[in-house]
């Protein structure tokens, strides 16, 4: 009883009326002075038997109520999917069918019957969902009170470039490395939020209402318990009596924050994504009799109640995946929170790209969830329309982080008035409040110009002084009071325990509410539906390994088991090992591209990360098994390896096992790393630790202590040691001829020669394959095994670590924008209102004629026509019309909108008229002045395209002289151009970011989305087009910014521009600022093309005449006349067009607008219409050039991170090959050192590639405006790279040269140097030969192994050029550039080096019986290589290898001589990337349309 009477009286306290005047929620405040019996009357007269529906009142909105019979089925002409009456009555079938029956005590404790016993359902359901959780209401509700909320100080922060962070230790060391900074107290924080108070209760949607940055996500993100990125946070905030760290701890699921993106896994289904959010909410079996029953039926529920049964088995899809539409993708979002089982809900920004029937859809959505379940829900929402707006109980309007306004929805617009604002009659109440502190666009009531509040902070002022802040203050107190009177925190403790799996004291300390076993069985079954929807990688990735194992295999072709192929054999397993892990670092991307769908999950708590971490290896398992099997088959057998059955099977585990460990390592890698580049610099040098420690490259008795300790933590080690053994442990290897020493014709007797392979013994000419590992490897057979522990040891380690770091580290940006200023700003002449005068253009449009321009002002100025355009497109089985004989003009001095339902063809059209297609057939006639298109029509023309696509690392004043210098006619001076640049800045209300960094969305530093698309506007008008094409530009903006957009588009109207503009279902107030219109239907019909008249009195008669209802003279005409036209219509619009005299009208007036065009006697055409580009090739090179290189100075993060790779890998080769001798295994490890050098050619192109396809994306943008050609991107791209890359090889080559101890003569030093710098630019210039036919990163990600890995085994180190097989000696060899880096620079540094074989390396022979050395192999060691240490001696003679570095490459078919020959062949290379390149530039189509 007591639960239910408090939640009667709290959850309303001290509201006046919840969503009208007329309808009390049952949750409302009932007055105290009642006695009980009145109560109960009240409680009668709100809950009518009638209405199954828990609370009747809150399906009313704004007194109307809502029922099968008027629930309203489109918005804006589109079909609306929810219905509030059907998924309220499917919610409640589930509440009463599968929840479990109450014990008697239970039963007992139930709310008494009111009127003696006669049964009230709604009023059971109402005690029910008390006494039950999930998914019966949990009745939490949301207070906030004095809530302040403080961000960094960002007003100094200025753009970083290469030299910030040497900037920074400097000024660090001036102020004494901040150590005074711990002695005082720090306060140097920005205040976002200031005070604010109010309460949501459980059956509550609350809407906050401001313009983008006046705080409403700072608030959303705390109101959501998003606390971790904010330096402080003042004032209190309760969830039901508990307070966020509680929640945080333990119900976590309670509450869920939603920001706008729809983040999902892709490639699964609609279906399988609400299923599996069901299952891991789950409610435990003490709360339901039924639980498959439950999740079918909740899961029909779902689908139903947010209309996507017909997309049910569609996968969600995203940008690069297609999947369902935006509005569905949406839906699912809200349906996946739904099922999470959240009390309180919080959903930021997230109808932004949606159409308002989608957007009302999701509304309608949040609203049954509210009323069924009982949830607080806060809201933020761009452009809500009315019938939006009446679904919410409250609004809280904010401004500069001020509350301006808390309290019913219906009062708001009163409030205001009182204050001497006043709405207009045709302005939505949320425009309206948005817009109460601009003073340019409200309208005061007369009297009050000097009283009304002008700014943020005298509203604030009005608010504090008020009755209604005192009522907020009120309820907030008597909620609080009630919570804690009733212990209302500890009955929902309790309550929510309840629904949890598990053992007590588990469910009391877990904020998830299944179990951890639970989670692992459901996110596998999750994890491998994904994996099997990957189904093109998978097969890629087999065919792949496949090929790869067949090349290895025949390249190692039937391997002798002599001590010919000893080495080689290891180099064999190397490889298989290698490949394993190159392949393994695809893991990377996958570990960071997932994480925020995973991110949110975990704020739903749904399940644990660690859970996640578990399924994802384990999932994984059985395509690695296939893979590994398959790949061993082919290169166990092709290269001849032990063909024993234990030794294969062996040879299996460990190379799984290895695969295993590596894949979970470079998981491991991509979880700890903030981003791809982070991640592909700690990838590249952890597994040149791992490569170099090995123990192939340089045996462990000669690794540096300094670094020998990372041999022992080596998973590749072990690894590669286990399979080793395993080959070499029953292999007995002959010792060939030309092994020996001495050996010839002369040399037969063994006893007296001696097998030059490691573990050999004198006398004996078969070698032990076990001693050749325990002498030249220390590797011992024993222990193989052990080796296999360990790296089963190490992936165990790998896959904790994981799982530890999913389940506790994070990494996401702050909530809120920072702008990032230029430390040096430059001079310029700032245009103010008093200097920006009027265009000679704005004089001569300044008396437009209502019915338009005169004659003379349409010849003065660009018109436009199209006649009967129709547009195909290919498509499977034939071509699909997506434009049907569409015709209309545009005139100089108007706007014409460009409207219809979604998928009418507005931007079809758009991209067709604007000459942007370049797929399909486009028909019909398009004149500009009269004449066909010049060709300098993209140029000449603006086109500002729905998405803000911008280089972030411009500034907006960069963007728009770029704009203007290169579009702009040669013939105009730079000063003219910069002063108009000024101007348009001015206009366009930029005047304080000029400098500003535009930076990107996501990162949290730049300009707001609304400054994007001002900026998107600024950057087509500094061209001084002749005519606009806008597409949808107020998408994604909140009413004032879209008013500002459009008012400033009728301004350079009036001033003589010629504009056609796509937009979305606008406002009245929006509507009324064009003068014409075309009307689109599905499949590019026209329904109307013409003047709007005065309130859209032309438009509005002319369907009026032609069969529609009447339109209410309150109503949007833009709703009206999308609403007529919509699916719903009966009446066949597009043949009423075609039939009607307005469509002849039409055709009349485009034939007299080019006859006057070509009768007017005014020639428009100009030496500039016939050029493409206003400026030649190398204006346009040396601007785009410029460009490049100031945005690769400031790309701070893509050149710090290869400067890492450079010094750290210089640092690790330098110190593991530390000053080299000049013994013979000293000789060796410097050609393995040098090699590696080209090893890391492979970690520079893997960095390269993602900036190389992020400028890609803006010159696809910038090249269809005709800025510049692909000459000009193809130079600036490509030469931009290389004196970054430069200095990094130079840190490299200064690091490591003199560390090693390689050659000291001069011209060799400088020979190496070149080289690698060569080798530099020609590791960045094969990266982007591999993406310039790319379409993406991942892409070209997988193709890089292709070619590095073929081109490195090839080379002629890891299998000399003898030995390898005729087939690839013969071509492979050769196309291999690596093949000459390798002969220049090892030849370079040996050629002429003595070498002097420490006593450990001397091979001993014993010579016959009365001879010396010099007398039995003197006349062969003068032919041989290497020398004999004492050729006096007459026992023991003691052989070294080689005596001069031009032995060791002499074998290897390498020549010192051929050292330019090999550099101009690696230039040849050099420039065949940079042709390819340039080539596929010039033929691949970035922007496909």
């Amino acid at each position: 009883m007591g639960t239910t009477r408090m939640d009667e009286k709290v959850a309303g306290s001290g509201e006046a009326a919840k969503r009208s005047s007329g309808s009390t929620s049952t949750s409302n405040f009932i007055d105290s002075s009642m006695n009980e019996s009145e109560k109960d009357e009240k409680r009668k007269d709100s809950l009518s038997s009638a209405d199954i529906r828990p609370v009747q009142a809150a399906a009313t909105a704004s007194g109307r109520q809502v029922s099968a019979e008027n629930e309203a089925v489109t918005s804006f002409g589109e079909p609306l999917h929810v219905s509030v009456t059907r998924g309220t009555s499917r919610f409640q079938s589930i509440q009463r069918t599968y929840s479990k029956p109450l014990s008697l005590d239970e039963e007992e404790a139930m709310p008494p019957l009111p009127n003696g016993g006669a049964f009230d359902l709604t009023a059971w359901l109402t005690g029910r969902q008390q006494m039950q959780g999930p998914p019966f209401a949990k009745r939490i509700g949301l207070v906030f009170d004095d809530l302040s909320v403080f961000g960094d100080n960002v007003s100094n922060r200025h753009i970083a470039t290469v030299v910030t962070p040497f900037y920074k230790v400097l000024k660090s060391a001036v102020h004494g490395f901040g150590i005074a900074k711990l002695f005082r107290k720090n306060d140097n924080h920005r205040q976002l939020l200031h005070g604010m108070s109010g309460v949501v209760a459980d059956g509550e949607m609350l809407l906050v209402l401001g313009r983008p940055g006046a705080g409403c996500s700072t608030l959303l993100r705390v109101l959501g318990n998003r606390r971790g990125t904010y330096r402080r946070i003042d004032g209190r905030v309760s969830y039901g009596g508990l307070d966020p760290e509680t929640v945080q701890r333990h119900y976590r699921g309670e509450v869920a924050y939603n920001q706008e993106d729809d983040v999902h896994f892709p490639t699964l289904t609609v279906r399988k994504t609400l299923e599996f959010a069901i299952q891991c909410k789950m409610p435990s079996k003490r709360m339901l009799k039924d639980r498959d029953g439950y999740r079918r039926e909740f899961l029909d529920t779902l689908l139903d109640m947010y209309g996507l049964t017909g997309c049910a088995d569609t996968i969600v899809g995203n940008a690069f995946l297609r999947g369902v539409s935006g509005g569905e993708r949406k839906r699912v979002s809200i349906a996946e929170q739904v099922a999470s089982g959240a009390s309180v809900d919080v959903w930021d920004g997230s109808t932004r790209g949606l159409d308002s029937s989608s957007a009302l859809d999701y509304v309608r959505s949040l609203r049954i969830t509210t009323d069924v379940l009982h949830k607080a829900t806060v809201v933020t929402i761009y452009q809500a329309s009315e019938n939006i707006y009446d679904l919410f109980d409250k609004v809280m309007v904010v401004d500069e982080g001020r509350q301006l306004y808390f309290g019913p929805a219906n009062q708001a617009a009163e409030y205001f008035r009182t204050l001497g604002i006043d709405k207009p009659p045709r302005q939505t109440t949320s425009d309206f409040l948005t817009g109460v502190t601009q003073l340019h666009e409200r309208r005061v009531l007369p009297g009050w110009e000097d009283k009304a509040p002008k700014n943020a902070e005298d509203f604030e002022r009005a608010w504090l002084a008020s009755s209604q802040r005192k009522s907020v203050k009120g309820q907030v107190e008597a909620f609080e009071a009630q919570m804690q009177q009733d212990g209302r925190g500890r009955e929902i403790r309790d309550f929510v325990d309840q629904t949890k799996m598990g053992t007590s004291k588990l469910r009391r300390r877990s904020p998830y509410p299944t179990t951890f076993f639970f989670q692992l069985v459901k996110l596998f079954r999750r994890e491998w539906e994904i994996f099997l929807g990957e189904r093109g990688a998978l097969l890629f990735k087999l065919i792949y390994n496949l090929a790869f194992a067949a090349i290895i295999g025949t390249l190692f072709l039937n391997l002798p088991e002599s001590s010919d192929g000893a080495f080689t054999r290891g180099g064999l397993i190397f490889f298989a090992l290698l490949f394993t892990s190159l392949t393994a670092q695809a893991e990377i991307p996958k570990a960071i591209t997932g994480r925020e769908v995973v991110y949110k999950h975990k704020s739903f708590a749904m399940y644990h990360p660690a859970a996640l971490s578990l399924a994802q290896t384990t999932v994984e398992i059985p395509f690695m098994i296939l893979q590994i099997v398959l790949f061993s088959i082919i290169l166990y057998f092709a290269s001849g390896l032990e063909r024993t059955a234990g030794q294969f099977f062996a040879f299996l585990l460990f190379l799984f096992t290895g695969c295993l460990c590596l894949t979970a390592f470079f998981r491991l890698i991509g979880n700890v790393s903030p981003n791809v580049d982070i991640a592909h610099t700690l990838s590249g040098t952890s597994l040149l630790f791992m490569v170099l420690n090995v123990g192939y490259l340089q045996p462990p008795n000669s690794m540096h202590p300094w670094f020998k300790w990372i041999y022992w933590i080596n998973p590749l080690a072990y690894g590669f040691k286990a399979l080793m053994c395993n080959e070499f442990r029953n292999l007995e290897m002959r010792c060939t001829d030309n092994n020996l020493a001495p050996n010839g014709p002369n040399f037969t007797d063994i006893n007296h020669q001696v097998c030059t392979l490691q573990g050999a013994v004198p006398g004996e000419r078969i070698v032990q394959g076990r001693d050749y590992l325990s002498v030249g490897y220390q590797f011992y057979i024993d222990d193989q095994w052990i080796d296999f522990v360990a790296v089963l040891c190490f992936w165990a380690l790998f896959v904790f670590l994981i799982a530890v770091v999913m389940e506790w580290v994070e990494f996401g940006n702050t909530g809120y924008s920072i702008n990032v200023y230029k430390r040096y700003k430059p001079k310029v002449e700032l245009v103010t209102e008093d200097t920006v005068g009027n265009s000679k253009e704005a004089l001569m449009y300044a008396n437009l004629p209502a019915e338009g321009p005169t004659d003379e002002q349409i010849v003065q100025g660009t018109t436009f026509t199209w006649h009967n355009t129709s547009y195909t497109v290919p498509v499977k089985g034939g071509e699909r019309q997506l434009l049907d004989g569409i015709s209309g003009y545009i005139k100089p001095g108007t706007m014409t909108a460009l409207m219809g339902s979604s998928g009418a063809g507005k931007t079809t059209l758009l991209d067709a008229l604007s000459q942007r297609k370049t797929i399909g057939k486009l028909e019909g006639e398009m004149l500009m002045n009269g004449a066909p298109q010049p060709r300098s029509f993209r140029r000449v023309t603006g086109y500002c395209e729905q998405l803000d696509v911008h280089n972030p690392h411009a500034t907006v004043r960069e963007a728009l002289r770029f704009s203007a210098y290169l579009r702009q006619p040669a013939s105009v001076s730079i000063a003219e151009k910069d002063q108009y640049v000024e101007r348009v800045i001015f206009l366009l209300g930029l005047t304080s970011i000029g400098d500003c960094l535009i930076g990107e969305a996501s990162s949290g530093e730049g300009i707001s989305l609304e400054e994007r698309k001002r900026l998107t506007i600024g950057v087509e008008l500094v061209s001084r087009p002749k005519i606009l094409f806008l597409d949808e530009p107020t998408s994604g903006l909140d009413a004032q910014a879209s008013f500002k957009i459009v008012h400033f588009l009728r301004r350079l109207a009036a001033e003589g521009q010629t504009i056609l503009c796509t937009i979305h279902q606008p406002s009245a107030m929006l509507f009324e600022q064009f003068d014409r219109l075309l009307l689109l239907v599905r499949g590019g019909h026209t329904v109307y093309f013409g003047n709007l008249g005065e309130d859209a009195q032309t438009l509005i008669s002319y369907f009026e005449r032609n069969g529609a209802d009447k339109c209410a003279p309150t109503a949007n005409p833009a709703e009206y006349i999308l609403d007529v036209v919509g699916k719903g219509s009966t009446i066949d619009w597009p043949q009423i067009w075609n039939d009607s005299k307005e469509r002849t009208a039409v055709e009349s007036e485009i034939d007299r607008i080019n006859e006057l065009k070509k009768n007017g006697g005014a020639d428009q055409s100009t030496e500039d219409d016939d050029r493409v580009f206003a400026h030649g090739h190398l204006y346009q090179t040396r601007l785009v050039t410029r460009r490049m290189f100031v945005v690769y100075w400031r790309n701070m993060e893509y050149n710090w991170t290869r400067l890492a790779l450079q010094a750290i890998c210089a640092l690790v080769l330098g110190f593991t090959f530390w000053n080299l001798s000049s013994g013979a295994v000293d000789l060796q490890n410097k050609v393995m050192a040098i090699f590696m050098t080209a090893v890391l050619s492979v970690f520079i192109m893997n960095q390269v590639q993602p900036e190389y396809l992020r400028q890609r994306q803006f010159y696809g943008r910038e090249t269809s405006t005709n800025q510049y050609g692909w000459r000009a991107f193809a130079f600036a791209i490509i030469v931009t790279e290389w004196p970054f890359s430069i200095f990094a090889n130079t840190l490299f080559f200064v690091a490591f040269y003199w560390t090693v101890g390689l050659n000291g003569i001069t011209d060799r030093i400088g020979y190496f140097y070149l080289l690698y710098i060569v080798l530099g630019i020609f590791a960045i210039s094969l990266g982007q030969a591999i993406a310039s036919f790319s379409p993406n990163d991942v892409v070209a990600a997988m193709l890089n192994p292709i070619f590095t890995s073929m081109t490195t085994l090839f080379c002629g180190v890891a299998i000399p050029y003898a030995q390898m097989p005729k087939f690839w000696r013969s071509w492979m060899y050769w196309l291999s550039p690596y093949t000459y880096y390798a002969e220049g620079i090892i030849t370079n540094d040996l050629h002429g080096s003595v070498v002097e074989c420490k006593p450990e390396e001397l091979y001993v022979f014993d010579p016959p019986e009365g001879q010396s050395c010099r007398d039995y192999a003197g006349e062969w060691i003068e032919q041989a290589n290497g020398y004999i240490k004492d050729l006096d001696a007459t026992s023991g003679c003691q052989y070294c290898s080689f005596k001069i570095g031009d032995e060791f490459f002499a074998s290897l078919n390498w020549s010192f001589v051929h050292r330019w020959r090999n550099f101009g062949i690696l230039m040849g290379f050099l420039v065949f990337n940079l042709v390819f390149t340039v080539l596929m530039i010039r033929i691949f189509k970035v922007n496909k349309r």
